[in-house]
C-alpha cells in the first residue's frame, strides 16, 4: 500500500516556490531564482530523513515489491527518469553498487519516474536501453512520489534515497553521485562528494 499522498495536485507548483522565484528575480535575476529553488528543493529531498516509507510497487518484469518484505534490509532507492543527463552521468556508479553490495543486506531497486512525469513507453524504453540496469526496476506512481520529495518534483532526478532496515529514510541525495558516495550512504555513513 502507498502512502497518503501530498495534498497538493501532482505537477502544481507550490506557492512558496512562487514567492522564492519573486524574490530571486528581485534579488538575482534569473541565477538567484534558480539558486532559491534549488534551496527549495534540496530542503524537500533532505526532509525526507527520518520519515518511515511503506510502498507496493511494480517492477519491469511485473513483480511486487512491498516494502514490508524487505524489512531487515538497507533499500537503496535510485530515482531516474528520461531526459537525465545527470541520470546517465550516474548510471555507472549505480550499475557498480548493485553488482556489488550483499543483496541479503542491501537491495538496490531503480525507481523509474517516467509514468509519473508523461513519457510515453517508447521513450522509457530507450531510456533504459541507454541505462542497462540489471537490478530491479520500479514503475513509480504520484503516491509513491509523493511520499518521499512529491510527485511536483518528479522531474528533479538523480535523487537516491537509502532507507534503514526498519524502512526509515536514513540519506537522501539529490543529484549524480559518485561510486564512492552511493557506497557511503548504502552502508549508512554519512558524507558526500
Amino acid at each position: 500500500m502507498n502512502a497518503p499522498s501530498d495534498p497538493r495536485p501532482a505537477g502544481r507548483v507550490p506557492r512558496g516556490v512562487v514567492l522564492l522565484a519573486t524574490v530571486g528575480l528581485l534579488w538575482g535575476g534569473w541565477q538567484g531564482v534558480k539558486a532559491l529553488i534549488r534551496a527549495w528543493v534540496d530542503t524537500e529531498i533532505e526532509g525526507t530523513v527520518g520519515r518511515a516509507v511503506e510502498f507496493e510497487l511494480p517492477d519491469l518484469d511485473g513483480r511486487v515489491w512491498r516494502s514490508a518484505e524487505l524489512r531487515g534490509r538497507r533499500l537503496v532507492l535510485n530515482f531516474f527518469r528520461s531526459q537525465c543527463v545527470g541520470c546517465v552521468a550516474e548510471r555507472d556508479a549505480v550499475k557498480a553498487l548493485a553488482a556489488e553490495v550483499d543483496p541479503e543486506r542491501v537491495v538496490v531497486l531503480g525507481v523509474l519516474l517516467d509514468r509519473v512525469q508523461g513519457y510515453t513507453e517508447e521513450q522509457s524504453a530507450r531510456t533504459l536501453e541507454v541505462m542497462g540496469y540489471e537490478h530491479p526496476v520500479l514503475i513509480a506512481d504520484t503516491s509513491f512520489v509523493d511520499s518521499f520529495h512529491g510527485a511536483g518534483w518528479a522531474h528533479v532526478t538523480p535523487v537516491t534515497y537509502v532507507l534503514g532496515s526498519d524502512g526509515t529514510v536514513e540519506t537522501s541525495l539529490r543529484g549524480h553521485q559518485t561510486l564512492e558516495a552511493l557506497r557511503r550512504a548504502a552502508a549508512g555513513t554519512t558524507g558526500r562528494d
